[in-house]
């Protein structure tokens, strides 16, 4: 997904899309760690509570598609 850089302040700002955002459980207002590796610059959000993870929520919705028919019944 591309996106531009922005001047702001006496520094750059990066605009995130609000669906990436919302995935990732960020918000304005929680710090991002910016770690340079090899393969370009890697953003690790501050403060985003430790159980979160790619793979929790692939597992989480394999889950929920799993299982929709039931989780529906019991939403009635």
């Amino acid at each position: 997904m591309a996106s531009r850089l922005f001047k702001s302040g006496s520094g750059l700002a990066l605009i995130i899309p609000k669906k990436m955002a919302e995935r990732y459980h960020l918000a304005p207002g929680v710090r991002m760690e910016v770690v340079p590796t090899d393969q370009g610059l890697f953003l690790q959000p501050i403060g985003v509570a430790p159980w979160f993870s790619i793979e929790w929520e692939r597992a989480l919705n394999e889950v929920v598609q799993r299982h929709r028919g039931a989780l529906e019944q019991l939403n009635d």
